[in-house]
């Protein structure tokens, strides 16, 4: 495992030494969660923007409110259940 020195403003470390100790953990496992997650997101929209990068807007949205249109109340629904509302 890397170890990393990081310089921060103080005011900035106080304020995430306060998170971590309302969430239990250490500021290092703050600060290695909080930046896995913006790693994670920035991966996520980085695969979206892929994926949907030859695909028509207008369709897409329409898709999607077709989609929510489709919802009701309930437990989750199948992978089955979702391909077959996704295809339309």
């Amino acid at each position: 495992m890397a170890t990393l020195s990081l310089r921060m403003p103080d005011d900035l470390k106080k304020k995430a030494q306060q998170l971590a100790g309302e969430q239990g953990v250490s500021l290092n496992g703050f600060i290695n969660a909080t930046l896995a997650a913006a790693i994670a997101q920035q991966e996520t929209l980085a695969f979206f923007s892929d994926r949907l990068r030859d695909v028509d807007q207008e369709t897409l949205h329409e898709r999607v409110l077709n989609f929510m249109r489709k919802t009701r109340p309930g437990g989750d629904p199948s992978v089955e259940e979702i391909e077959r509302a996704v295809r339309g």
